[in-house]
């Protein structure tokens, strides 16, 4: 029999029970549905999660210091022990390094008591004080944050030092943001000894942050900083807390992590953290595949169940086909391709019918978030089109394996006892 005979034959076959193929098709819908969503769920989150990681910059790379673990108490009131310090000549032999684009110097003021001193307002007799946290500007320093948004002034600074944005939430209500601009705003450091520095600096901004948080020059942080360890040469010696390079591409920044590592500095990286949440995802998308594996298997044990009864109910049949030369390859054959259309049908319905639950899902959850006004806009079940075909092939394959024991059995039929058959 050619290759065309086999498949008339076994889509004919299949035809003439169709009640029966669609019922045992229901169980690889089932598993295959169950598939197709659950890893649509993993593959749109971690799409998400990519495209956040993207637009922070990929190309980063975030270093810091390494610190003595065993001499570090009380650290806050003392220079912190750094076995390599990030100091200016280190920030400028980094600059030079090929592909790096600019490297960017932080440092901060993790508890050190500081407040803020603003402009008393003009019916009354004492500025206004107020317990703040004092940070390089956010847009360098902490880039997992969205960029703020200018409500007065400007968020960049012209000068090198000298210069404060203040955050929104630093401020008191019914305050007039534009009548801050150009104002001097004092940053009182008190100690626990109980002395205090004044910094003061020029209001240039304010930024719609909503937590008690002020954005000053990396030069006057450095200032700051020295006078709270009492050091003066407090950058010579101690350096930066942390730097990042931007680098041009990512396979530049994966290049530079292993010899600033070398270099005893503590290194971070977008890339890297994206690649461990990538394998953890992996980990994610089989468990979730395997809900979906524990319905195959059942529908697997209805195809066999199937195409047994189908070898009782075509016993004549099969004899009549060997007697008139089918060998029994061709019979094999039959059933083999009868058992994977069946499996390819429910994989197609199945793959149908989880596109159609993800738009679904998609659009319950988006109502939801905007209902709750949630800060989330993001598409959560994506079926790409390698899904697509993993499932078709993959429910054709369980077809097929299911109905290998009866295909075989049909095979082996004697013609002369197939042809006696009642």
């Amino acid at each position: 029999m050619t290759i065309p005979d086999v498949l008339q034959t076994a889509l004919s076959n299949l035809g003439r029970r169709k009640v029966r193929t669609a019922l045992t098709s229901i169980g690889v819908v089932v598993g295959i549905l169950t598939i197709v969503t659950m890893v649509s769920l993993g593959v749109g989150v971690q799409t998400e999660i990519q495209n956040q990681f993207a637009q922070l910059g990929l190309e980063n790379v975030f270093v810091s210091p390494r610190v003595d673990q065993d001499n570090n108490f009380f650290t806050q009131f003392g220079t912190p022990p750094r076995q390599e310090p990030i100091t200016t000549a280190v920030i400028e032999r980094w600059r030079a390094l090929p592909n790096v684009e600019e490297v960017i110097p932080v440092i901060e003021l993790l508890g050190v008591t500081s407040f803020l001193e603003l402009p008393a307002k003009k019916d009354a007799a004492e500025p206004l004080i107020r317990r703040i946290a004092v940070s390089a500007p956010e847009v360098f320093a902490n880039p997992f944050r969205s960029e703020p948004i200018a409500l007065a002034g400007r968020l960049d600074f012209n000068a090198t030092r000298g210069e404060i944005v203040l955050g929104e939430g630093s401020l008191p209500d019914e305050i007039e943001l534009e009548a801050l601009i150009g104002r001097e705003a004092v940053i009182v450091l008190q100690n626990p000894r109980g002395e205090s520095e004044r910094f003061p600096l020029t209001i240039v901004g304010v930024s719609d942050r909503e937590e008690r948080e002020v954005f000053v020059p990396v030069a006057d942080l450095a200032a700051m900083k020295a006078w709270w360890y009492n050091a003066p040469d407090y950058l010579e010696t101690q350096g930066y807390d942390s730097a990042v390079l931007k680098t041009r591409d990512v396979s530049e920044a994966a290049r530079l992590v292993p010899i600033l590592r070398e270099e005893g500095f503590r290194v971070q990286s977008l890339e890297l953290i994206l690649d461990t949440a990538n394998r953890a995802f992996a980990v994610i998308n089989v468990m979730l595949s395997s809900v979906g594996g524990l319905a195959l298997f059942v529908a697997s044990l209805g195809i066999v169940n199937t195409m047994i009864m189908a070898v009782y109910e075509r016993t004549r049949e099969i004899g009549t086909l060997k007697a008139i030369g089918a060998s029994r390859g061709d019979i094999r054959n039959i059933f083999m391709l009868e058992a994977g259309i069946i499996g390819l049908i429910g994989g197609v319905a199945g793959v149908i019918g989880g596109w159609l639950l993800g738009i679904g899902l998609n659009i319950l959850i988006n109502w939801y978030i905007e209902y709750e006004d949630l800060p989330i806009q993001a598409t959560f079940f994506v079926v790409p089109w390698w899904l697509v075909m993993i499932a078709l092939i993959f429910a054709a394959l369980i077809g097929i394996v299911a109905g290998l024991y009866p295909a075989t059995r049909a095979a082996r039929l004697d013609p002369l006892v197939a042809l006696r058959y009642e």
